[in-house]
């Protein structure tokens, strides 16, 4: 499947497809996402130019873990959910998730939101499932909540993409989905304004500018500075994770430390969640 038509920012999704793709590789695998391969396997483009310095596969998968757990979490405590997944990409979690056939997932409905060229690549890589819905709407247009229901407990999960906005942008997405949803949270990875600043060093193995740079926050009031709807619940570190015991030792020496050291943890997978 050619992406050649795909922005450079649109083609960011081939990180975290790649990062998966090579943790799946590994002896022993954080995630084992063999849908990654499948999809990997299909696309008409060479993962191997999408060059991932060291310990992004590990991070990817970790933080992958770490907001499955917190969408597993929301719906054992809310069967008639809704997960909405924002910039969705080529994620997979709905496959990881279901794959068990557990029947916690028999009534969630999940609805994948991204710009319409992604959505569209993505429907041609992937079957739908019968709980499965599309929604090829850029986030920036009010209108991506109008086919999602508005009367069911959301959880809303963001793997990178607010760190790809401005805080206005950021601003209009949150007030949307505080606007929309009855209740619920949101979860995603947030970046430092340090790591947001490097956006660029990152990216650019897709055609993002070197010197691009992200929305990071000090501390995640600052969310709820952009809508006073969210509340905040809590943080939580990949190098606190129970990932971490599978990491080489050098690793897991490190985690250990900067697992105590909060600025520091918060450089690495750093997951957050808010109430709404």
């Amino acid at each position: 499947m050619n992406i050649d038509h795909l922005s450079p920012l649109q083609k960011t999704l081939l990180i975290t497809l790649n990062g998966r793709v090579v943790d799946a590789a590994r002896r022993r695998p954080l995630l084992s996402d063999a849908k990654a391969v499948e999809l990997a396997d299909n696309l008409d483009y060479d993962l191997t130019t999408v060059k991932l310095t060291s310990g992004v596969p590990e991070a990817v998968a970790i933080r992958s873990r770490m907001l499955d757990r917190a969408v597993t979490t929301f719906v054992r405590e809310h069967r008639d959910a809704v997960v909405v997944e924002l910039g969705c990409g080529l994620e997979t979690r709905r496959w990881r998730l279901t794959a068990s056939q557990d029947a916690l997932w028999r009534e969630v409905d999940w609805y994948d939101v991204d710009f319409p060229e992604v959505v569209e690549l993505r429907e041609k890589l992937m079957s739908e499932t019968e709980r499965g819905h599309s929604v090829g709407v850029s986030l920036l247009d009010p209108s991506w909540t109008d086919t999602i229901p508005k009367d069911r407990p959301a959880v809303i999960v963001s793997d990178g993409v607010l760190g790809f906005l401005s805080e206005d942008e950021n601003r209009r997405i949150l007030r949307r989905i505080t606007d929309h949803f009855p209740r619920g949270q949101l979860v995603f990875n947030a970046y430092t304004r340090f790591t947001a600043r490097m956006n660029g060093r990152f990216t650019k193995v897709v055609g993002m500018p070197a010197d691009f740079q992200g929305y990071g926050i000090a501390d995640p009031t600052d969310i709820v500075a952009l809508d006073p709807a969210l509340t905040y619940i809590d943080e939580q570190f990949g190098d606190a994770a129970p990932e971490r015991d599978q990491l080489n030792l050098a690793y897991r020496l490190l985690a250990q430390v900067f697992a105590n050291w909060r600025g520091q943890a918060r450089r690495g997978v750093w997951i957050v969640r808010y109430r709404f």
